[in-house]
């Protein structure tokens, strides 16, 4: 396959995963305003980007060890799902509207978002350094 043939396909991984991640954000959004209201849509970023954090650091673990050659999974949920899943715009705008109402309601979203996700990266990578390899 040609450098051109392999870019279009990886491109199609990447936007097939991006739906994935896309109806998962989506469905989260939903499931945390339909529970709590629209106003705690700030949790459902939260979760979104410390869980994608996690999955992040677990996958890519995982598939480094497990499946190095296999470079479209990569693409299909590290660059797509997760990529579309995560949401760091919308972190970024929820962080501008809370400073402006609560300087420590911002800063415990803001830094716990920071602190958590990296929490949650490490916390993947070691669990998928665990893991034995299937193949």
């Amino acid at each position: 396959m040609d450098k051109k043939q392999n870019l279009f396909i990886n491109v199609l991984w990447v936007a097939l995963g991006g739906i994935f991640g896309a109806l998962l954000r989506h469905g989260t959004n939903q499931l945390v305003t339909s529970q709590f209201g629209d106003s705690y849509i700030y949790l459902s970023t939260a979760f979104e980007n410390v869980f994608g954090s996690f999955l992040m650091g677990f996958l890519f673990t995982y598939l480094t060890r497990n499946h190095p050659r296999k470079e479209w999974l990569s693409h299909l949920l590290l660059v797509g799902m997760i990529g579309s899943y995560t949401t760091y715009s919308g972190f970024g705008t929820q962080s501008i509207t809370l400073i402006q109402e609560s300087a420590p309601l911002f800063l415990l979203y803001f830094f716990g978002q920071i602190f958590t996700g990296i929490i949650a990266v490490l916390a993947g990578i070691k669990l998928a350094g665990n893991r034995s390899s299937v193949d």
